[in-house]
């Protein structure tokens, strides 16, 4: 008998919106920033999440072109599952059911996974459904949904 997994799945990705990226119009998200957590921030724009911060989205797609005085523009999707990695710093383990929040991410314009750490969000919600690597632990990747 086959078993069964859960995966990342298009059709159940949700809403998608497209939005400038960035902190400003000098230091826009690029294509290396793909798959990293992000929060809206006050210029109509989303930002890489900062440490804690609940996961508002995940950055899907950046395009070649820049709205906003050079702000980079492209697709966050706010619903769904994504493969995270739990975060270097923490020292918990990430097991099913268990909630997470934006860990430190990889720094912007520097290629890396969506990084989260043990926590419930405030008004954004993310929880384990998965463990795809190791046990959950510093470095594994896990299947995260939101609920």
């Amino acid at each position: 008998m086959a078993n069964f997994n859960f995966t990342v799945n298009v059709s159940e990705q949700g809403p998608k919106i497209n939005a400038a990226l960035g902190v400003n119009g000098s230091s826009p998200l690029t294509v290396l920033d793909l798959g990293k957590a992000v929060s809206l921030a006050a210029g109509n724009n989303y930002v890489v999440a900062s440490d804690g911060d609940d996961i508002e989205g995940i950055l899907e797609s950046v395009e070649g072109v820049t709205k906003n005085g050079g702000f980079g523009f492209g697709t966050v999707y706010r619903n769904g599952r994504v493969e995270v990695q739990v975060a270097a710093a923490e020292v918990g383990t990430a097991s099913v059911g268990s909630f997470v929040i934006a860990g430190i991410q990889i720094a912007v314009g520097t290629a890396g996974a969506c990084m989260v750490k043990l926590g419930a969000g405030t008004a954004f919600k993310w929880r384990v459904i998965d463990v795809i690597s190791g046990t959950g632990v510093a470095g594994d990747t896990v299947l995260i949904e939101r609920v």
